[in-house]
């Protein structure tokens, strides 16, 4: 059985309680579900049922497709796709579906299949170093420096977010910065992930200032005040780095 959701809210509705299953996955499904208001071959969820085995998928511009279920329907899936006309580029979804979809895309689409970033999910439940006086809180006249260094870092993660200044002010007082010789050389951010998570993101250090730990303070610094606030903080890490 395949069916196509009309918007975000009904798929969510629908599907929370499986996606709570795996809570590092569920965030990406959130965020696009938030952003999902009207199904088109561009902008979809889908959910693929074969017996007791379930495959859901979500997609919104510019980002990949989320996928997360049993990889005994991704055959389903992806014919579904090709034969009706959606739109898709990439995938972003566990290790076992993953290895599973560059087996047999190939075979189903004609387009050849390999793994740009494979990530690691990670969380801490305890203090493990006091915060440093040296990370600040980001003010309004950081806007322009962040935004920049915001486009590095999607450059750097290979990632096709497109960064907003708006965006930007509105979460100023979530980002944390370290200057040298009175610029910028270090920053992070973190934003609410799951009803008990934050997630830390935007970790991005100056390539001349690369090298001497100035990321690793800042990470540690919000970890801290997320565990303050009585949350799990989380981080996506690219497994090369």
């Amino acid at each position: 059985m395949v069916k196509v959701y009309k918007n975000g809210k009904e798929f969510l509705d629908e599907n929370k309680a499986y996606l709570d299953t795996n809570k590092y996955m569920a965030v990406f499904f959130y965020l696009d579900a938030e952003v999902l208001h009207e199904a088109t071959p561009k902008n979809y969820a889908i959910k693929i049922e074969d017996g007791n085995k379930k495959l859901l998928a979500i997609k919104v511009e510019p980002y990949n497709v989320c996928l997360f279920g049993d990889k005994e329907c991704l055959k389903k899936l992806l014919e579904f796709l090709k034969d009706n006309g959606y739109f898709y580029q990439g995938f972003l979804c566990p290790s076992e579906v993953g290895d599973h979809l560059l087996d047999i895309i190939e075979s189903i689409t004609g387009k050849n299949g390999k793994e740009d970033i494979g990530m690691d999910f990670m969380e801490s439940l305890v203090y493990t170093s006091p915060s440093s006086s040296e990370v600040e809180v980001a003010q309004m006249i950081d806007v322009d420096a962040i935004y920049n260094y915001t486009l590095s870092f999607l450059l750097d993660c290979g990632l096709p977010d497109k960064p907003s200044k708006e965006s930007i002010k509105e979460r100023i007082g979530n980002f944390r910065l370290i200057r040298k010789d009175g610029i910028i050389v270090s920053m992070a951010s973190f934003s609410r992930a799951t009803e008990e998570s934050y997630r830390i993101t935007h970790v991005y250090t100056l390539p001349s200032y690369r090298g001497h730990g100035y990321a690793k303070v800042i990470v540690n610094n919000i970890k801290n005040e997320i565990l303050d606030m009585g949350f799990i903080p989380t981080l996506n890490v690219d497994k090369k780095n």
